[in-house]
């Protein structure tokens, strides 16, 4: 299965469904696994109406193929530039390419970069810290129990 053609499938269905791609893993044996995610958010229904779609425009004639379409875990790092826009006001850990880890609200996101609002406490004073995408080396969503 050429992936590519997948994507350009996928890519296709999910601006039809008001949605966007985080990732798509196509194996040799034509497992596909697409992450989806969107700002309205993906209930179960979203989700198996994109897979219906994709699934559809795949032809099962000429390869075999299995398909799922999910949407990525909180505990999965963030991997294209929605994602960042999606979480503007949550609490992320960002680990840079010089092996600093920054945890702090995600305040502003553009092109080049995000920018993040640190946690006060007794010893440290909030401060606001800019990090270029191309020094990012994985984010996560803190996940946060009140």
């Amino acid at each position: 299965m050429n992936y590519h053609k997948v994507e350009k499938i996928v890519n296709a269905v999910l601006e039809e469904e008001n949605a966007f791609l985080v990732s798509i893993v196509l194996t040799s044996a034509n497992n596909i696994t697409v992450k989806a995610d969107s700002f309205e958010g993906l209930t179960f229904k979203r989700l198996k109406m994109i897979n219906r779609k994709v699934e559809a425009l795949l032809d099962r004639e000429v390869e075999d193929f299995s398909l799922m379409v999910s949407s990525p875990g909180l505990d999965q790092p963030l991997k294209v530039h929605n994602q960042y826009l999606l979480n503007i006001d949550r609490t992320l850990k960002v680990l840079t390419k010089e092996s600093k880890t920054v945890i702090g609200k995600l305040t502003a996101v553009n092109d080049d970069e995000i920018t993040l609002q640190t946690i006060a406490s007794k010893k440290v004073e909030s401060e606001t810290i800019v990090i270029a995408f191309a020094d990012v080396l994985e984010t996560k969503v803190e996940i946060q129990f009140k």
